[in-house]
C-alpha cells in the first residue's frame, strides 16, 4: 500500500507489504486507517497513521479470510473485529460425494452444513483491550460501525444483526431480516439518532430503506427509496453515496443524507455514453454547499465530479489516469488541480509467500511450447509428489478474489510440490480446430518436461490440477497425456452444451464450431478420462459459466464410466472460496487425495 501525501511526498509501510482487501478509513480522523495483511505469523489487523507515519500490528485475527472487503469496522473510536471461535464448535464446510465407479446416479445433496460462527469483539486500539460487543455467535460476512457506538453486522444474505457494544442499559442485539438480498448497509448519525439505512434487492431494482436504531431497541423499517436499475458501488462520508445502472445504460448517484427525523434521498444524473464505471472512489464535503466524489472506470480513470447544491446532475471538474497495477483506495486532498490520491498496487497472479525456511520457486521458460512455469518446492528434499497447477498465461483473477487464488502453493508446507505452468493457447483462426487440443497437450507436456520436475519427483508422483479454465486444461492433460496419476479439478466448466455462445478466447458459438466444442467437454470425453479424479466446487459459484451443475455432470459421467472421482461442494463459496474454513477445507482436500494418489504408487 502506498499513501500519497499532500505535500508531494508518499509513504509506504514497510511492514504492510500484503494487504488484503481495501483498508477501512476511520470517518472522523481521515488519516487513520484500518486492515488486515499478512504479518510475518499469519493475518493480523493493523492500524495505520498517516500524520505520525506508524503502523500498529493487533492481535485478533479476523475469522474471514479476506475476499472483496475488509471484515472490520469502526465504532467511534473503537474496532469491531469478527474473530474465530473455539476449533471443538467449528463445523465442516464441505459436502461430498462418493460412489462406485460404473454405477449411474442421480445426486440429491441434502441441507448444507452449517457455517461455523464467529464472535464479534470491540478492540480499543490504544490498549489493544478487547470485549464482547453483544452480537450472538454467527457466521458474520460483514460488519459496519457507527460513530456512536453502534455495531451492525450481516450474518447471511437477508439478516442483518444490531447492537450498542459497552452500553450499560443495552438490551442486546435487535435483528432486521429484510425482504431481499442486502447489497449493503451503512450508519447514518444525527444528534436524535442513528440510523442504519439498508440496500436490499427488490423485483426491477433494489430498495433503500432506513432503521432507527437506539441502544438495541428498534422502530419499524422505513422504506425511502425503491430504484428501477442495478445496484453497483456505494461510498459514505457523512451520506451514502450510490452508484446505479439504470437497463438503458444510464448512471445515476443516489444520494442518502441525514436529516433531523428521516435521512433525505437525492438523485443525480450522470452524463450519457460514459465509459463503464466500476466503483464511487471516495467522497468529499465541499466548500459552499458543493458535494464531490470520485469515480474509476474500466481504463482505470479516476474522474472527479461536482455537485452544486440543488443540482440536478453531476458535472465533471476534471480526471486522472492511474497506472494499471495501481488501485486507487481514497483521496487525500481535493485541492484541484492537484488532486492526491492513496492507492494501492494491484495483486494479479502472484503466488502466496513463500513459507519461512523454504528455497525460493524457481522459474523458467519453455519458448517452443510458448508456456512458463513457476517450480515450488517444500523444505525437505524429497517431495511427496508434485501438483502440477495448469492456467492460462496471462489470466486475471477472477472479481474479488483474494490473493490466495493460487492456493496450491500453500501444500509446499505439507511436504509437496507444487509447479505453477501458464500456457499460451492458439486459437482459430491461428490454428484448425482439429489441432487445438492436441496443441494444448503437447505445449502442457513439453513445459512439465522442460521444467526437469523429474530431478525431484518421480514420474509415478506427478498429479495435474488447474482451476476455472486450468480445470479444462488439467481434465485435457489427464485423458490424453500420460505423465499423471490423478487430477485436482476446481471450478470448472465441464459441460460446454452449458455455454454454446463462447468461451475463454473461444468466440465462435458451439453451432459454428462443434469440433471445438467438442475437444473441451469433458463430460462428452469422459470415456477417456481413466485416472481418478478430485473435483471441488463453490455451492454458490456466481460466475455464469461455472454453476455447480458443472461440477455434478462431471462426478455423474466419470462415475458411470468407471471412473473413480471424489466430489466436494463447499458450502457458501463462490468461484474462488474466500473464507479461512473454505480454503482450509479445499487444501485438506488435495493434501489427502495426493497421499493418497501419488505417494503410494
Amino acid at each position: 500500500m502506498t499513501i500519497h501525501l499532500p505535500d508531494g511526498t508518499r509513504w509506504a509501510p514497510d511492514r504492510l507489504r500484503e494487504v488484503l482487501g481495501p483498508p477501512v478509513q476511520h470517518p472522523a480522523q481521515p488519516e487513520l486507517f484500518a486492515g488486515v495483511a499478512v504479518i510475518s505469523d499469519g493475518l493480523r489487523c493493523w492500524i495505520a497513521d498517516v500524520s505520525a507515519r506508524s503502523v500498529i500490528v493487533l492481535a485478533p485475527v479476523p475469522a474471514i479470510f479476506v475476499g472483496g472487503e475488509t471484515p472490520l469496522a469502526w465504532v467511534g473510536s473503537s474496532l469491531a473485529v469478527p474473530v474465530e471461535v473455539p476449533i471443538e464448535s467449528r463445523d465442516d464446510v464441505r459436502q461430498v460425494f462418493e460412489a462406485a465407479p460404473g454405477r449411474r446416479i442421480r445426486l440429491a445433496p441434502g441441507a448444507p452444513p452449517a457455517r461455523r460462527p464467529s464472535h464479534v469483539v470491540v478492540m480499543d486500539p490504544s490498549n489493544g483491550e478487547t470485549r464482547p460487543a453483544g452480537l450472538r455467535p454467527r457466521p458474520y460476512q460483514r460488519v459496519r460501525g457507527g460513530p456512536t457506538g453502534q455495531v451492525a453486522a450481516c450474518a447471511d444474505a437477508t439478516t442483518v444483526a444490531i447492537c450498542a457494544p459497552g452500553s450499560p442499559d443495552s438490551s442486546g442485539e435487535h435483528v432486521i431480516q429484510a425482504d431481499g438480498r442486502v447489497h449493503e448497509f451503512a450508519w447514518l448519525t444525527t444528534p436524535r439518532a442513528a440510523h442504519l439505512i439498508t440496500l436490499t434487492e427488490a423485483p426491477g431494482g433494489f430498495s433503500i430503506s432506513s432503521y432507527i436504531a437506539s441502544k438495541c431497541v428498534g422502530e419499524p423499517v422505513d422504506l425511502l427509496y425503491h430504484h428501477n436499475g442495478r445496484y453497483l458501488h456505494s461510498q459514505q462520508q457523512r451520506s451514502l453515496f450510490i452508484l446505479t445502472l439504470s437497463d438503458d445504460g444510464v448512471y445515476s448517484v443516489i444520494i442518502v443524507s441525514p436529516d433531523t427525523l428521516r435521512p433525505s434521498v437525492r438523485i443525480l444524473k450522470l452524463p450519457p455514453k460514459w465509459p463503464t464505471i466500476l466503483k464511487i472512489a471516495a467522497v468529499h464535503s465541499a466548500p459552499e454547499g458543493h458535494l464531490e466524489f470520485a469515480t474509476v472506470d474500466t481504463e482505470n480513470h479516476v474522474i472527479i465530479w461536482d455537485v452544486p447544491p440543488e443540482a440536478a446532475t453531476a458535472r465533471r471538474l476534471h480526471e486522472r489516469t492511474l497506472p494499471h497495477d495501481e488501485e486507487l483506495v481514497t483521496i487525500a486532498a481535493w485541492n484541484r488541480p492537484a488532486v492526491r490520491t492513496v492507492v494501492q498496487k494491484r495483486v494479479i497472479n502472484t503466488p502466496l509467500p513463500v513459507h519461512p525456511g523454504g528455497p525460493p520457486p524457481v522459474h523458467g521458460e519453455v519458448a517452443d511450447a510458448a508456456a512458463d512455469f513457476s517450480l515450488h518446492l517444500p523444505e525437505s528434499e524429497d517431495p511427496a509428489a508434485c501438483l502440477v497447477w495448469l492456467s492460462q498465461r496471462g489470466e486475471l483473477l477472477p472479481t474479488g478474489a483474494a490473493p490466495g487464488t493460487l492456493d496450491p502453493h500453500w501444500l509446499t508446507l505439507a511436504g509437496f510440490a507444487v509447479l505453477d505452468v501458464r500456457i499460451t493457447p492458439a486459437w482459430w483462426p491461428e490454428v484448425p480446430d482439429e489441432e487445438i487440443r492436441p496443441r494444448l497437450v503437447r505445449q502442457i507436456r513439453d513445459a512439465v518436461t522442460g521444467s526437469r520436475i523429474d530431478r525431484h519427483v518421480a514420474p509415478a508422483r506427478l498429479a495435474v490440477g488447474g482451476t476455472s479454465f486450468g480445470a479444462t486444461l488439467a481434465l485435457l492433460a489427464i485423458a490424453d497425456c500420460g505423465l499423471f496419476s490423478t487430477a485436482i479439478v476446481q471450478s470448472g466448466a465441464y459441460a460446454r452444451q452449458l455455454t454454446p455462445l463462447g468461451f475463454q478466447d473461444e468466440t465462435r458459438t458451439l453451432w459454428e464450431a462443434p469440433r471445438v466444442y467438442q475437444d473441451f467437454d469433458a463430460v462428452v470425453n469422459a470415456p477417456r478420462i481413466r485416472k481418478p479424479v478430485l473435483i471441488i466446487h463453490g455451492e454458490a459459484d456466481q460466475n455464469p459459466a461455472t454453476p455447480v451443475a458443472q461440477a455434478t455432470l462431471l462426478f455423474q459421467a466419470l462415475i458411470a464410466n468407471g471412473t473413480r472421482s471424489r466430489m466436494v461442494v463447499l458450502s457458501g463459496e463462490g468461484h474462488t472460496p474466500l473464507t479461512r474454513d473454505g480454503i482450509a477445507a479445499a487444501l485438506s482436500e488435495k493434501a489427502t487425495w495426493l497421499h493418497s494418489n501419488c505417494t503410494t504408487r
